[in-house]
């Protein structure tokens, strides 16, 4: 895997965040994505595949798709229509300092499942945490993550170190 190879594709001319919709513009580049973050995954077996609200929704529904399992969304605090009682929340503090709340229907993972959790970008972790907590409080069980990207540092050690982090390009900042 060589993140040079889609860093190309990246657009960093915004404000904040790195924008890397383009990748999803072109088909070929896209679905070398979803080949190379499956890659260090081949022999973990999962049930479902979760996707945080929004461009995990689009990563990891194509890597629902090519393999054939069930895509779960979290969504991001409102946007689940279920009703009272059906939809279970968490809350963090992310990458920009601000609270956040992440949903998940109560019955989109069935105990025991084994999960694998993807996003485009981790820098703190503190969705993927989020993510877990969900997943974890239904029954199932994070086999791995996934993410173009990813900073290894204090607060994300745990996810390399216990839930199988598996990111085309790490920066390192321990």
């Amino acid at each position: 895997m060589n993140y040079e190879y889609y860093d190309k594709f990246i657009n960093k001319d915004t404000i904040g965040r790195y924008d890397i919709t383009p990748i999803f513009g072109n088909p070929v580049i896209f679905n070398n994505l979803i080949k190379d973050l499956l890659e260090p995954l081949k022999k973990i077996e999962f049930n479902k595949v979760v996707g945080l609200d929004a461009l995990g929704f689009i990563i990891g529904g194509a890597i629902s798709n090519r393999l054939k399992v069930g895509f779960v969304p979290i969504r991001k605090g409102g946007k689940l229509p279920g009703k009272k009682g059906t939809i279970l929340r968490t809350s963090c503090i992310d990458y920009t300092q601000k609270k956040k709340v992440f949903e998940i229907n109560k019955d989109s993972i069935k105990k025991g499942e084994q999960v694998l959790i993807v996003d485009e970008w981790i820098e703190t972790g503190s969705q993927i945490k989020s993510a877990i907590k969900l997943i974890e409080d239904l029954g199932g069980k994070v086999v791995g993550v996934s993410a173009i990207r990813a900073h290894r540092n204090n607060k994300t050690k745990i996810l390399f170190e216990k839930y199988n982090c598996k990111p085309i390009s790490i920066i390192e900042e321990l």
